[in-house]
C-alpha cells in the first residue's frame, strides 16, 4: 500500500475540498453511481483463502453482566480470563451477527456493529500473543463474522516468537479496524468515504462495549501511524488482494485504528506497534482475499485521494485531554443483560409518530453522551470531544417541542454562542440534572423542518426527536488532516451509545447519514466552516415489519460449540 508523498498543506486541502464536494444540497445530491447495479453488490463477508483457520466458541448466551457493567470502571468486578472463550465473546458482541433476516426468499446478516446501508465496510484484525490460547500460535488474525472464526495471516517464526511475545504487556493484545471503501462506494458514491468513517467509530464504540461486559478495558492507542498499522495488520501486501497494482486496488482495505485490549486496570505503558510492525513485514503472509465484486464500474479516486490525504504520519503523536468529572451515570436498565441489549439493537426504519419519551427518559439518554473519563466509550477518545449535539425535539413530555443544544465540553459554550450569532435563546432547560449542559434555543414544531433536512425521510419527524452532531471542524484540522477522520468517529461512538440507551429506553435509534449539510448550518445560523454537522440521528418508537422473517445468528453453525465460564 501507497504512503503518501504530499505535504500536510496539501493535504488539508483535498480534506477541505472533499468535504465540500461530497455534501447533499436541497438542490444537488453529492455525486453517486445514480442507480443500483446489483450484478456487482460487493460480498458482505471479506475471507483468506488458504488461511489456516480457528473456529471460536459462541460465548454471549454465558456472559453474566448487565447494562450498568457496560459504564463501570474496569476492575470494579473479576474479569473473565484471557483465553479463547474471552476473545470469543469479545469479537461475538462487537463485530459478530446480531441476527439473520429475510424478505421472500433473500436472507442477509445483521450484525451488532451497525453499518451505513448494511454495507459493513470494517474489517477486524487481532494481532495475539502466543499464551492467549494452547492451540493458537502468536500471530496476525483476520475475523470473520459470518462463521466467528479467525484466519491467521502472519505467524512469527521460532527464532522471533521470544521477540514478538514481549511485545505485549501481561493480559493484553491488539484489536485493528480497517475499511473497504468500495463496499460503500457501490451504493453511495463520493460520500462513502464519511460513512466508511463513522461505520469505524461504531465498530470502535461496540468493541469498547463488549470488552465492559467481560470485566476489560480497551483503549485507542492515538500514535499509531498508518504505515506502521498497515504492516501489522498485513495490509501492505502487494498481490494480497484482487486487483492489485502499484496504485492499489478498489478491493483493497485502508487502516483506521488500533486498540490495546486489555483484562487488568488500565495502564499507560507505551505499546512498541512499530517495532511489531516491523517483524510482521518480513515475515510470510498467508490466505489470498476474495473478491468483492465482479468489476467496479466507478473507481470514485476522490475517495483514493481523501483517504491518502488523512494517512496519519509517524510524527502525529497523541493528543490527549481532560475531561470532565461528570457524577456517575444513572442507568434506565440495570436488569438487563448486556448481551441481549447489544445483540437487539437494531436501525428503525419507520416510526409511529405517537410514541412519547418521559422528560427523566430523555434527560438519561443525553447524559448518556457526555464523555466521562474512565467510562464506555468515551475512554477511547484520543483528545477532547469534538462533538456537540442540537436537537430538534419533537415528543418528549413535559417538554416544549422546539430546538435544543447539548454542548459535551463546557469550555465550548461560548464559541458555540458566537458561532450562532446570538440568534437564540440558550436558556438552561428546567427540572434537568444540574450537571447536564442542555440548553433550549427556541421552541415551535420542527417536524417538518427535520424531515426536510434529512432528505426528506419522514422518520426524522416521526420520531421522540432527531438530532444533528456538530463538529469542532477548524480547530480538529488544525492538529492535521488525519483528524478527519476522527470527527466521523467520534460522531459513530455517539450514534453507537445512542442506539444502545434508545434500547435500553424501550425505543429504538436510527443513523441518519443522508441530510443537506448547509441547511441544517443555515437553521443554526452557522457560517463558513469553522463548525460542520458530521452526522444525524433520529431516536423514536419503531414500527415492525410484519413481512420480514428472523433468525438467531449462529444457527447456521452446526455442532459450533456454546462456551461457558
Amino acid at each position: 500500500m501507497r504512503e503518501p508523498t504530499h505535504d500536510s498543506g496539501d493535504a488539508l486541502q483535498r480534506v477541505q475540498a472533499y468535504h465540500a464536494l461530497s455534501k447533499h444540497t436541497l438542490h444537488r445530491s453529492a455525486p453517486g453511481p445514480g442507480y443500483m447495479d446489483w450484478e456487482t453488490q460487493p460480498d458482505p463477508f471479506r475471507t483468506f483463502a488458504g488461511a489456516p483457520r480457528m473456529a471460536l466458541p459462541l460465548m454471549a448466551d454465558a456472559v453474566a453482566s448487565n447494562h450498568d457493567a457496560l459504564y463501570r470502571p474496569v476492575g470494579s468486578r473479576p474479569a473473565v480470563p484471557l483465553d479463547e472463550r474471552g476473545v470469543g465473546a469479545l469479537l461475538e458482541l462487537s463485530l459478530g451477527l446480531a441476527a439473520w433476516k429475510a424478505y421472500m426468499e433473500v436472507w442477509w446478516a445483521l450484525r451488532c456493529n451497525p453499518s451505513s446501508g448494511n454495507l459493513h465496510p470494517t474489517e477486524g484484525y487481532l494481532a495475539l500473543p502466543s499464551h492467549v490460547a494452547a492451540d493458537w500460535p502468536g500471530g496476525v488474525y483476520h475475523y470473520v463474522s459470518r462463521d466467528h472464526r479467525l484466519e491467521r495471516r502472519w505467524q512469527p517464526a521460532a527464532a522471533t516468537l521470544a521477540g514478538w511475545n514481549q511485545g505485549f504487556a501481561p493480559g493484553t493484545f491488539l484489536l485493528g479496524l480497517s475499511s473497504i471503501h468500495w463496499r460503500e462506494a457501490w451504493k453511495y458514491g463520493l460520500r462513502a468515504y464519511r460513512y466508511c468513517q463513522l461505520d469505524v467509530g461504531h465498530a470502535a464504540a461496540a468493541v469498547r462495549y463488549a470488552a465492559a461486559s467481560l470485566g476489560w478495558q480497551a483503549r485507542v492507542l492515538g500514535g499509531v501511524a498508518d504505515g506502521d498499522l498497515a504492516r501489522l495488520l498485513t495490509l501492505d501486501r502487494q498481490g494480497a488482494f484482487p486487483d492489485d497494482t502499484e496504485t492499489d486496488g478498489p478491493e483493497r482495505e485502508h487502516p483506521d485504528l488500533l486498540m490495546q485490549i486489555r483484562t487488568l486496570p488500565l495502564q499507560t505503558e507505551s505499546v512498541p506497534v512499530a517495532q511489531l510492525a516491523g517483524q510482521v513485514a518480513v515475515g510470510p503472509w498467508l490466505g489470498q482475499a476474495n473478491r468483492l465484486s465482479p468489476r467496479h464500474a466507478h473507481a470514485w479516486p476522490e475517495i483514493e485521494r481523501v483517504a491518502q490525504a488523512t494517512w496519519k504520519p509517524a510524527d502525529a503523536g497523541e493528543e490527549g485531554g481532560v475531561m470532565t468529572p461528570y457524577p456517575p451515570l444513572s442507568l434506565s436498565a440495570p436488569d438487563l443483560p448486556a448481551a441481549r441489549l447489544i445483540r437487539q439493537r437494531r436501525s428503525a426504519q419507520r416510526y409511529d409518530g405517537r410514541t412519547f419519551l418521559a422528560k427523566a427518559g430523555f434527560f438519561r439518554l443525553l447524559d448518556s453522551c457526555l464523555p466521562r473519563p474512565g467510562s464506555s466509550p468515551w475512554d477511547l477518545l484520543d483528545g477532547p470531544p469534538r462533538l456537540h449535539l442540537f436537537l430538534m425535539v419533537h415528543r418528549v413530555t413535559d417538554l416544549t417541542p422546539g430546538l435544543y443544544a447539548l454542548v459535551r465540553r463546557a469550555e465550548a459554550l461560548p464559541m458555540l454562542q458566537r458561532a450562532l450569532q446570538g440568534r437564540f435563546l440558550w436558556q438552561p432547560v428546567a427540572g434537568a440534572p444540574d450537571h447536564l449542559p442542555l440548553y433550549c434555543l427556541s421552541h415551535g414544531d420542527l417536524r417538518a423542518v427535520a424531515q426536510q433536512l434529512s432528505c426528506q425521510q419522514e422518520i426524522a419527524a416521526d420520531g421522540v426527536f432527531s438530532l444533528g452532531m456538530v463538529g469542532e471542524f477548524e480547530a480538529a484540522l488544525a492538529r492535521g488532516p488525519w483528524a478527519y477522520r476522527q470527527l466521523f468517529w467520534e460522531a459513530g461512538m455517539l450514534g453507537q451509545v445512542l442506539y444502545l440507551e434508545a434500547e435500553a429506553a424501550g425505543i429504538r435509534g436510527t443513523g441518519i447519514g443522508c441530510y443537506f449539510d448547509d441547511t441544517f448550518h443555515q437553521l443554526l445560523g452557522v457560517q463558513g466552516t469553522h463548525l460542520q454537522s458530521m452526522y444525524h440521528f433520529t431516536v423514536g418508537g419503531p414500527l415492525a415489519d410484519n413481512r420480514l422473517q428472523s433468525r438467531p445468528p449462529y444457527d447456521h453453525l452446526q455442532g459450533r460449540k456454546r462456551g461457558q465460564w
